[in-house]
């Protein structure tokens, strides 16, 4: 159950920060970069549901690791191509949803001490 809690943590804190980026890039006048960054971050949530199917599936880590980065990074790519995005803010995103999933995880081992 702790996994599924990460994931929904992630993937909740990943949208709101999503939708912060995304008003501020607006009102910034950085469009592109705002677009970018929320959808990187949205993305990048996507990520933990993934891993976490793999390893219920206890399917071959390695092939399925390759399948999901290839999926990832072809949403990555359509995204960034049909909204104009930022490619290095949508970068920025994914690795933002990670760090957020980094803490989810640690903040989970924290209240199970």
């Amino acid at each position: 159950m702790n996994g599924v809690w990460i994931v929904r943590e992630t993937v909740a804190a990943s949208v709101a920060i999503a939708g912060i980026a995304l008003v501020a890039g607006l009102v910034l006048g950085q469009a592109p970069f705002g677009v970018g960054l929320a959808a990187g971050l949205v993305i990048g949530s996507l990520n933990g549901e993934l891993v976490r199917r793999v390893v219920d599936r206890r399917a071959p880590f390695v092939v399925a690791s390759l399948m999901r980065l290839a999926l990832l990074s072809g949403l990555a790519i359509v995204v960034a191509y049909l909204f104009s995005a930022s490619t290095v803010a949508l970068l920025l995103g994914v690795a933002g949803a990670q760090a957020v999933m980094v803490g989810a995880a640690v903040r989970q081992g924290l209240r199970t001490r």
